[in-house]
Order: structure tokens, then sequence, then C-alpha cells
């Protein structure tokens, strides 16, 4: 109003605010399937970073968020129903203090069933601790699943950086065809897009995601594939066909 008054000669907020504001975001794309089994392979028979490998398996095929898959405890995991429990997250404040808070949501609560591979790579990680030195106890939680080399829970930046360090070698290796950021949310992004492709209903894909909004997961299809778009597509005509067929036969 002072502007269109002629009470000040310049409107202060007449521009365009990321001409002031760097965007730095980055937008998450989820890896072709070519791209995870070149990066899943590099992973396994890399000398150095094989050691991270069942990691990675895990929060490929569980979509699990990093902070909750550091807070899994020996009790989480249920072999006899193929299943682990996600109710909790295990976090590092920068002075080194760990701490447990409850899922980033309500809907974080739930049951993540466990694939063949993933009880695989469990037992391997299961066997792997069993040299560890100290048993931590953290906000009433104990025998974390994930220890790092000096027998402490790992947190999200251990699992960053072992995919960092990975991903860095990996394209020295291959500059000629490197591969895309890769982090621990991509991998989750990456699970829900597979799941997606696959023809999971919205619903249980919300679930499995601990999203408490439907349109969180949503935005997850605009990922889908030109081959998951045509596959729906024919399933529609068949289904249409059958019901054609049904009515001319309830007809005769």
């Amino acid at each position: 109003m002072a502007y269109e008054d002629d009470i000040i000669v310049k409107n202060p907020f007449d521009f365009v605010l990321t001409s002031v504001v760097r965007n730095d975001t980055q937008h998450r794309v989820a890896l072709t399937p070519d791209q995870q089994t070149v990066w899943m392979d590099f992973v396994r028979f890399d000398t150095v970073y094989r050691k991270y490998y069942d990691e990675f398996v895990i929060l490929l095929e569980t979509g699990m968020r990093v902070s909750e898959f550091c807070g899994l405890t020996l009790n989480d995991l249920d072999f006899e129903k193929r299943r682990i429990c996600v109710d909790h997250q295990l976090l590092r404040d920068r002075d080194g203090t760990y701490h447990v808070e409850k899922t980033k949501t309500e809907s974080g609560c739930r049951f993540i069933p466990m694939t063949d591979r993933v009880v695989k790579s469990l037992e391997v990680l299961l066997a792997r601790r069993q040299a560890q030195k100290n048993n931590w106890i953290i906000d009433g939680y104990s025998n974390f699943l994930l220890l790092d080399k000096n027998s402490r829970p790992k947190v999200a930046l251990h699992v960053e950086h072992e995919m960092q360090w990975a991903l860095k070698k990996y394209n020295r290796l291959h500059p000629d065809e490197p591969l895309p950021h890769i982090t621990p949310h991509i991998m989750r992004h990456t699970f829900c897009t597979n799941m997606a492709n696959a023809g999971m209903d919205i619903k249980s894909l919300q679930y499995l995601m601990g999203h408490s909004d439907a349109g969180v997961t949503m935005n997850v299809y605009s990922h889908a594939t030109y081959e998951h778009a045509a596959g729906a597509m024919r399933r529609l005509k068949i289904g249409e066909s059958h019901s054609q067929d049904e009515l001319e036969r309830s007809i005769v």
C-alpha cells in the first residue's frame, strides 16, 4: 500500500527469492535397476568396502531410515516371523552424546518383512558383532546390531561416510560411467520406487515407509518407469477383455 500511495519509491520486496537465496537442495532420484546392480556388485567384491555390503543390502531391501537402522537391537529382530520391529531411532549429538528417540512419526512404528537376502545379511552382521567388548545401554536400549570398530553403536554419520567413501572409489575407477550421488536416503527412496514399480498398493507402501501422509509416498510414483506403466496398462486391458468375455458368456 505504501508503494502504491507513493510513500516509498521502490518496493523493497520486489525481487525473486532465488536471486538472493541460493537453492542448494538436491533433487532425490532413485537408482535405476542397472545402477543398483553395478553399485551393489562393486561394494560386494571390493576388498576394502565389502565389509559394508550387508548393511547396504538391508537398507536397500527394507527402506528404513538410517537412524532407525542404527537403532536396531537384537530384540527387534524376529527371525521366526521373519520381520523387523521399527519403533525407535538412535541419534548422536555434536558433543558425542547418544540418545534414543521414538520414530519420526507415530506411523513410523511398524514391522518390516525380511527378504531372504535381508535374513542372510542380518546373520552376517550378528556373527560379526559376537566379539563386542562392551554392551552399551542408551536410554534403556542395549544390544545394538551395528557396532563400530570400538564396539560403540554406529550412527547415521558412520553409514553416510561408508557410502561416500565407496562411491568416491567407484567413480575414481570408472570415470567414464560414474554413479550418481548415493546416500542412505537415496537407498530408502530407491526401495520405495522399487516397491511402487513392482505394483505394491499405496497404503501398503505408506505403511512400510512409515509415512504419516500418503501424499509423501505418492510423490515416489513420479519415478515409476515406462516398463511399469506399460505393464499396468497391459494388465488393465487384460482385465477388460476378461470382463467382456464373462459378460458375453452370461448373455448366452
